[in-house]
């Protein structure tokens, strides 16, 4: 009589394995490009937020306002020198690509102007994608360029 087999066989098993592991490694490998993407687009958009808040701060408490940046983060002072809050570290997969003259430090006056104009240029460290950063000195007014 013949034994019914129930279930499968180990080179069955490892087929499928196989075959999985071949279709996780493209997705895997997107994922991860797609979140150092999403990481700098963060960054970027964080650094406008906080240059439009130094502006108002600038313009309501009639004082000048500073955001000095290194290659490691960013910090925003008060006319007095003083931090207005912690230093901001840049995410692991960003660094600062190139800056102009004018941004670092950034000087926002008490009547909402930038003292000078200028772009900060940050990168993924693999260097695949880039963000531009442009204040504009007459508005004070900071954004993302395309």
């Amino acid at each position: 009589m013949r034994q019914v087999k129930n279930g499968f066989s180990i080179i069955e098993i490892l087929i499928v394995l196989f075959i999985f592991t071949l279709l996780m490694v493209p997705t895997t490998t997107y994922f991860l490009k797609y979140q150092r993407s999403a990481i700098l687009e963060s960054t970027a958009k964080e650094i406008v937020e906080i240059a439009n808040f130094a502006r108002e701060s600038a313009v309501n408490e009639r004082k000048a306002f500073y955001i000095v940046f290194d290659e490691d983060g960013f910090v925003v002072l008060r006319e007095n020198r003083d931090m207005v809050d912690k230093k901001h570290h840049f995410p692991e997969y960003v660094k600062i690509k190139d800056m102009s003259d004018g941004f670092s430090p950034l000087v926002f006056n008490p009547d909402g102007t930038a003292k000078t104009g200028g772009y900060l240029l940050l990168a993924d460290t693999a260097g695949k994608k880039e963000i531009r950063i442009v204040l504009h000195n007459l508005t004070g007014r900071c954004f993302i360029s395309e």
